[in-house]
């Protein structure tokens, strides 16, 4: 046999072993890591019909996650498509404790403030979730539609309708009204720690209603988010009907016309008000 004849058959050879043998890529898909999360359906709440176009939102569990029991306030670390038209979802997590939630907005987007008229489940929200490692925890969501009020205090969450606390409006500088953004309150003047209670979010023409668990004085703020210090350009404003900020709210009433002007906030603290630690 030629020189060339053995060339020949070398080459021939090893293309076939090449052909049999496993290459690159089922050597890969032996190594395939396997994948952790959350996955289920959101439903509507009492009807068990699928939703479509729900947002499934995982906040990493710890204290920082501000409200996570509720999951109004603050960036979310994790949301999932929408929805499939089953009402099936699925959000890819590394292991971890998570807060997870599901709301439907009426306009169709994935963040922002909720409104009358959305839809939301923080039921599960309400205590951390843990992801293992190559495994998915599996859940069902409710929706429910959102209706007054969102009540907070704290870093605690609870729907509660009083008939003590304060409404008015929320305005910014050219007199428009302001919508979704927060009244809140202090038992004390010390504005500088995470207010007491928030109010519900601002409607569309700007109103609130606080509900207060009971009569007193309470020291007043409206913030676009509740639980953290002001942003730059953030709309800010403190209650400005008295020196001190505070309005005296009767047991058993709403004390009404306590509106407020935002300006955006320059980036120095407020008197009174220093970042949290």
């Amino acid at each position: 046999m030629s020189m060339f004849s053995r060339v020949r058959l070398v080459v021939l050879i090893a293309v076939m072993i090449g052909l049999v043998l496993p290459g690159n890529g089922a050597a890969a898909d032996k190594k395939k890591v396997k994948r952790s999360g959350v996955r289920g359906k959101v439903l509507m709440h009492g009807t068990n019909e699928p939703v479509e176009k729900a947002y499934v939102y995982a906040y990493v569990g710890k204290i920082e996650s501000r409200a996570a029991a509720m999951g109004i306030i603050g960036i979310t670390d994790y949301v999932s498509h929408g929805s499939a038209e089953d009402g099936s979802f699925s959000l890819e997590l590394p292991p971890g404790e998570y807060y997870v939630v599901a709301r439907k907005r009426a306009n169709g987007a994935n963040w922002g403030p909720l409104y009358r008229g959305d839809f939301y489940d923080h039921t599960i929200g309400q205590k951390s979730i843990r992801v293992r490692k190559g495994r998915y925890y599996e859940c069902t969501f409710n929706l429910r539609e959102l209706e007054e009020p969102m009540f907070f205090q704290g870093l605690t969450a609870a729907e509660k309708i009083t008939d003590t606390g304060v409404k008015g409006r929320l305005l910014n500088e050219e007199g428009e009204h302001v919508p979704g953004t927060f009244v809140i309150a202090y038992r004390d003047d010390d504005m500088q720690r995470v207010p007491d209670f928030a109010s519900t979010l601002t409607d569309d023409d700007g109103y609130y209603t606080l509900y207060l668990p009971e009569g007193g004085k309470y020291y007043l703020a409206a913030r676009f988010y509740a639980m953290k210090m002001p942003q730059q350009g953030e709309p800010f404003a403190r209650y400005e009907g008295s020196d001190d900020h505070s309005v005296d709210v009767p047991d058993g009433t709403f004390v009404e016309g306590i509106d407020m002007t935002l300006s955006p906030y320059d980036g120095s603290p407020p008197e009174g008000m220093h970042p949290a630690h």
